[in-house]
């Protein structure tokens, strides 16, 4: 026996499922919070994570020096000045499975 294209779904009960599983995940989000409420969690950053934070906001409010040069790279291109030292790629390229091997 050979069935082609079956469209839908053939449990009736799956849609009926899938629309209590809003209402159920919302319960669970409710009750977590009022547990988390009268627990009174709290968060303690370790000295790694408070210097990775800082790290972060300070590579964030840099200047991105490498936006110039993609828009001159991209300036060259455009108007067909770009010329790539193939050599150079070769080595990279190169040098970069040497490191990936090991």
């Amino acid at each position: 026996m050979e069935i082609k294209k079956v469209y839908g779904e053939l449990n009736p009960y799956s849609a009926q499922k899938l629309q209590e599983t809003p209402r159920v995940q919302q319960d669970q989000a409710a009750q977590g919070a009022a547990s988390a409420r009268q627990l009174g969690d709290k968060v303690a950053l370790s000295p790694e994570a408070r210097n990775l934070a800082t790290a972060v906001s300070v590579a964030n409010t840099a200047p991105d020096t490498r936006a110039d040069k993609v828009r001159d790279l991209k300036d060259q291109v455009q108007a067909g000045t770009y010329k790539p030292d193939i050599r150079k790629a070769a080595a990279n390229l190169i040098r970069e499975e040497v490191n990936l091997t090991r």
